[in-house]
């Protein structure tokens, strides 16, 4: 048993995709063939999130290594079986972490996060706004980062990068205050 634990730790800190973790998503309602998992992602995510369908399959079947998700061979009358997957307990505790835990960088608001506001909604997860104001600490952290950068500085081009950096974090927390945040309220359990 504590052999066992240690490995599902060890599977839960894995450095993982952010594919592999909107795939557990898809699986969170119930069971899907690759296929369906497909179609669920271009059209409940209206082309937010990509996923070729090699690297689908690839995924899932790294994930069935690691004991993320499991399958089970589907017969069909006049096509060759298919394979049905679901998402294990394992796979449900790692979805939950990274769901509830803010993007490290800004520019994984427009497609991680996005996503990630999407799975609250749509699983009626609790926990949205704690996630927008998490992740509006964690902006706000970085634009003071910004700020201390040195007004004035001689290389032009560092003057341009940050002045860059700063007009699109100031969109960016006025996006998570108004709309993310007016998102989260709506939707939060």
């Amino acid at each position: 048993m504590i052999a066992r634990k240690s490995a599902e730790v060890k599977a839960l800190m894995k450095p993982r995709t952010p594919t592999d973790f909107v795939i557990l998503g898809t699986l969170i309602p119930g069971e899907r063939h690759g296929y369906e998992i497909m179609r669920f992602l271009e059209s409940a995510l209206e082309g937010a999130w990509r996923v070729s369908t090699s690297q689908l399959y690839v995924l899932l079947k790294r994930m069935e290594q690691e004991g993320l998700v499991v399958s089970r061979s589907e017969a069909q009358d006049i096509r060759p079986s298919k394979r049905v997957f679901h998402v294990t307990p394992l796979g449900r505790d790692a979805f939950e972490a990274w769901v509830n835990r803010p993007v490290p960088h800004v520019r994984d608001l427009r497609m991680e996060f996005i996503c990630k506001l999407f799975f609250f909604r749509h699983l009626s997860l609790p926990g949205a706004m704690k996630l927008v104001l998490a992740q509006i600490d964690a902006i706000e952290a970085l634009q003071e980062r910004i700020r201390k950068h040195p007004k004035g500085e001689k290389d032009a081009f560092l003057n341009l990068l940050y002045g860059f950096k700063a007009r699109n974090i100031e969109c960016l927390l006025r996006w998570l205050k108004e709309e993310a945040a007016t998102f989260a309220d709506k939707y939060s359990s």
